[in-house]
């Protein structure tokens, strides 16, 4: 693992999910990449405007800029710590440009944080998390985040837990928990993936399998997405190529 990929927008979901950026990027000495993506602000042509004009627009420069600034100083903080950091900061569709950054910069691993999609728009930014899982070739790590803002569990990998599910092979789960736990020294427990409601684990870890038509989508749902939907545990998603 030499290159993690981190991006945040500086929430409380992102803030959580940084421990894990830190505690993977001790264990494995990889360069961990800052990615934020803005989203600028377009103004509704239909509605009357208010006043100047011009203010919308300074009001959107004036994000861009604090963004920029405030990557500048995470990197900063880490870099202070001793890790390995360089940024990227992009404009578009988030789930689009966190795929895009991942293969431009051969990712290894991207972390993301997510809330408790306990609200309408807390779904929606659920939503940018699972469609990242889905689309990424390389594995994405799921940490979930309580209401209050606060991690759920301590930044820790010491016991792991594998969903092994139908077209799960032996070699699969360990080709996907070796390194791990090697790098953690953790323990690790093979389950099928009906057991994980009760799991009392660090870490899950599971392989996301492509379902190419809506039949297949319809008969079989997609538990790994489920699982990241409303899991406590952070989950390492794992892709079979598509």
């Amino acid at each position: 693992m030499t290159n993690l990929l981190f991006p945040t927008d500086f929430s409380t979901n992102t803030n959580v999910a940084l421990e894990w950026v830190r505690l993977f990027a001790r264990k494995t000495g990889a360069t961990i990449t800052l990615l934020h993506v803005y989203q600028p602000i377009v103004q509704d042509s239909t509605l009357p405007t208010v006043g100047d004009p011009g203010l919308g627009v300074m009001a959107s420069l004036e994000i861009e800029d604090i963004s920029r600034q405030r990557l500048s100083e995470l990197a900063n903080q880490l870099q202070a710590e001793g890790f390995s950091v360089q940024t990227e900061w992009r404009i578009g569709s988030t789930e689009d440009e966190i795929l895009d950054a991942a293969r431009e910069y051969s990712a290894d691993l991207i972390i993301m944080g997510r809330s408790d999609l306990s609200t309408f728009f807390d779904r929606l930014a659920g939503s940018a998390v699972t469609d990242v899982a889905d689309g990424a070739v390389c594995p994405v790590l799921i940490v979930p985040t309580a209401p209050d803002g606060e991690a759920v569990r301590p930044a820790q990998v010491r016991t792991i837990a594998y969903a092994m599910q139908a077209r799960t092979t032996q070699n699969d789960v360990a080709t996907q928990t070796d390194s791990l736990i090697e790098a953690f020294d953790a323990e690790l427990s093979v389950l099928t993936d009906d057991k994980l409601d009760a799991v009392h684990a660090d870490l899950i870890v599971m392989e996301l399998y492509p379902q190419p038509g809506f039949l297949d989508k319809l008969l079989h749902p997609n538990r790994t997405t489920g699982l990241i939907e409303k899991s406590t545990v952070p989950v390492l998603v794992y892709h079979q190529p598509k």
